[in-house]
């Protein structure tokens, strides 16, 4: 009774190698973890929304509120307009000229009065550089010292 016992056994698995393997031979395949997909793409849009307002921060202080003006006219009525009573613009004066008022606070309390120039906070008596101090912030504007010239910036 084993030999017959045997050789059904060797026919089934005779029988087995010659048949071709069925789907549900097969294991199931590994699904991959979606997550990090929506993580990267809701990072990438957030970095590309901070880097739209940064950047339409930076280019709004650069562009002009004078429309139909040319480059030299503009320069040239900020030149007139900081000489006052035949003083000639020097190279100091001109560096302040270039500085870009950001923000302007203004309180009653002489202590919590700030400006920021050129992206950084000064109060009043600050030097900005060497020659270039913030001698007085005012309602909607900053008064600058340019070794003993003042000037005259808004936002």
């Amino acid at each position: 009774m084993s030999t017959i016992l045997d050789a059904l056994k060797k026919s089934e698995q005779e029988r087995k190698q010659n048949e071709v393997p069925k789907l549900t031979d097969m294991p199931p395949p590994q699904e991959s973890a979606r997550w990090p997909l929506f993580v990267i793409a809701i990072l990438s849009l957030l970095l590309a929304l901070v880097l739209g307002v940064l950047i339409s921060r930076w280019i709004s202080p650069m562009s002009t509120s004078v429309e139909g003006a040319s480059i030299t006219d503009v320069s040239r009525s900020l030149s007139t307009s900081t000489q006052g009573m035949g003083e000639a613009v020097t190279s100091e004066n001109q560096d302040a000229l270039e500085i870009v008022v950001n923000v302007v606070s203004f309180s009653s309390d002489p202590s919590q009065r700030f400006v920021i120039l050129d992206g950084k906070l000064y109060r009043e008596n600050d030097f900005v550089r060497a020659g270039l101090k913030v001698e007085e912030i005012k309602a909607n504007m900053v008064v600058l010292n340019s070794r003993g010239q003042l000037i005259t910036k808004s936002p």
